[in-house]
């Protein structure tokens, strides 16, 4: 099974990135900046527990994803950024994907239901903050 972040800020990159240094497989879906710091520097993981810096693959775009059905994409865009982010996604991946929103919000799993059959709704709260590219602060601590 691959995690597919979609959206690697505060939230899509803390989760992304515990995820990877628990051995999962990892690709993150970011843009601009950011993409590009965390295509060449790594995703710099803060906590009061580590710092750490993972080497993930990073694409801007869904499409630059082979899928084979077997992906959980976990959502961690912003609520308005939904809409075209699922569209994007359903173009090119298959309906066996799970898609889990991790999102503020009390309409993306709905929205998430209209284009893919196997959702999760997840209820997140981690406080955790991404105010310059590639980086990433997660403010809980400790994590068991």
């Amino acid at each position: 099974m691959t995690f597919v972040i979609y959206g690697a800020g505060a939230i899509g990159g803390a989760i992304g990135g515990r995820l990877a240094q628990a051995g999962e497989q990892v690709t993150l879906i970011a843009r601009g900046t950011h993409a590009a710091a965390l295509r060449e520097h790594g995703l710099r993981l803060l906590s009061p527990d580590d710092e750490v810096t993972l080497r993930l693959p990073v694409v801007e775009h869904p499409r630059e994803i082979t899928f084979t059905g077997d992906e959980v994409v976990l959502l961690a865009v912003k609520s308005q950024d939904t809409a075209s982010a699922l569209d994007e996604l359903a173009a090119v991946a298959p309906q066996t994907i799970q898609v889990a929103n991790v999102q503020n919000g009390v309409a993306n799993e709905r929205a998430t239901l209209r284009k893919f059959p196997n959702v999760i709704g997840v209820n997140v709260l981690m406080p955790a903050e991404h105010l310059s590219p590639g980086v990433v602060e997660a403010s809980s601590a400790p994590i068991k």
